[in-house]
């Protein structure tokens, strides 16, 4: 009886050893896995706010968690990587993308412009002597006058007394040629014609209003005051704006030496002015042939040449002035007609990209250039525009992949600052 009690106790104390040693396994085995629950860190990648010890969903935009560090390492996550890209510098998108392409296009130049006069061909009409003016016979703006036409007949004290001169020295003094001749000039650059001094001449008498000629062929303006900055009255030419057409020098009107009374306007030749926009300002030379189509000529294209690239912009504009030279013997164009030009049709060979790719950022051209899945801006310079293509000079090449329409990526104020820097 003894034995047995003995061996029964011996069986419990094992038991009691066993089930001590699987507690402490088991207890083992919790804490490792807990370590392991503990070190797994889960945030959102758009809120970096949120941290969670087990994978699932942000609350806030519904993204999947992803493992933020694991064993003091960064998750090797190639969307998050993309995600943590500078928002100023890198723009993710989904939008089509092209390829710049070696093509030979049509580089049509196409400008607007309009037709004025040929400054070299205005000719002013001036008082050669002080008097009063006692008749005209032109009275009205843009009035046609020819060469040799009656202008006015005017009242000079100055040229009676020279008249008295000449007429003194033929009847006293007729065998000193030299001083008659000199007497002659004199009237001539006062402005006597050579009939008239001979009239003067062989009738031996004054004449008390001598008439003035136009020296021009042209049509007529008259040159009027006009009011300066100070308030006061100054010489120029009229102003295109006037409300009346009437000539502003009048009849009994004094004139002094040396004004200028009427401006004339020869327009058998005239400018066409032309205003290049800076993407066709490198391709415009001059001697370059082109194609005008002007107003009222009845949708007859007339060939010429750009004959002059004004060196300056003017003034409140962008565009480059050319001029080109025509000649208008049948008054045919009319001042202030409405001119579209083109280029002779000419190949382009260079790399193109579509013109909904470049965006433009005032001075300067951009493009969306993609790299590992992100697009990053290029600065490009442009060449000739053919149609939806643009010609690129620098900036990319074709083995580059950009986005088709880059206005699509255009989002931040901040982007844009940071590309103009």
């Amino acid at each position: 009886m003894k034995i047995k009690n003995q061996i029964l106790l011996m069986f419990l104390i094992v038991l009691i050893f066993s089930c001590n040693n699987n507690e402490k396994k088991s207890d083992n085995g919790h804490k490792n896995h807990s370590t392991q629950q503990e070190q797994k860190v889960y945030t959102c990648p758009m809120h970096p706010q949120i941290i969670r010890n087990e994978p699932g969903q942000c609350p806030i935009c519904g993204m999947e968690l992803v493992e933020k560090i694991t064993d003091g390492k960064k998750e090797s996550n190639k969307e998050l990587e993309l995600l943590l890209k500078p928002t100023n510098r890198y723009v993710i998108s989904q939008v089509n993308t092209v390829s710049p392409v070696e093509k030979e296009l049509s580089a049509n130049i196409f400008a607007m412009g309009y037709i004025t006069y040929d400054t070299r061909q205005i000719n002013t009409v001036s008082a050669r002597v002080p008097g009063r003016i006692e008749k005209l016979y032109v009275k009205y703006r843009y009035q046609p006058v020819s060469k040799g036409q009656k202008l006015m007949d005017i009242y000079s004290k100055d040229l009676e007394t020279e008249q008295q001169n000449l007429l003194f020295l033929l009847k006293n003094d007729s065998e000193n040629l030299s001083l008659i001749k000199s007497s002659e000039q004199k009237l001539s650059l006062l402005g006597l014609t050579t009939e008239q001094i001979s009239q003067v001449k062989s009738s031996d008498k004054i004449f008390y209003t001598i008439t003035i000629y136009s020296p021009y062929t042209g049509h007529l303006h008259d040159v009027i005051p006009i009011e300066n900055n100070t308030g006061g009255m100054k010489n120029g030419m009229a102003s295109s704006n006037l409300t009346t057409e009437g000539l502003q020098i009048k009849e009994g009107m004094y004139i002094s030496k040396g004004q200028t009374i009427f401006n004339i306007y020869d327009t058998q030749k005239i400018w066409a002015l032309l205003n290049i926009y800076p993407d066709a300002q490198s391709s415009i030379k001059k001697g370059q042939k082109i194609k005008l189509e002007i107003d009222g000529l009845k949708e007859r294209e007339v060939e010429a040449t750009i004959d002059f690239i004004e060196p300056v912009i003017r003034d409140n504009q962008k565009n480059v002035t050319a001029r080109v030279f025509l000649n208008n013997s049948f008054n045919e164009i009319k001042i202030g007609a409405i001119v579209k030009a083109k280029s002779d049709d000419r190949k382009q060979k260079g790399l193109f990209v579509p013109s909904t790719a470049i965006v433009s950022l005032g001075l300067n051209n951009i493009v969306f250039v993609k790299q590992d899945g992100l697009f990053k801006t290029r600065k490009i310079q442009k060449g000739i525009p053919s149609g939806e293509w643009v010609e690129i000079i620098s900036g990319i090449n074709k083995e580059d992949t950009i986005a088709q329409n880059g206005q699509l990526l255009i989002d931040s104020e901040s982007f844009i600052k940071i590309e103009n820097k």
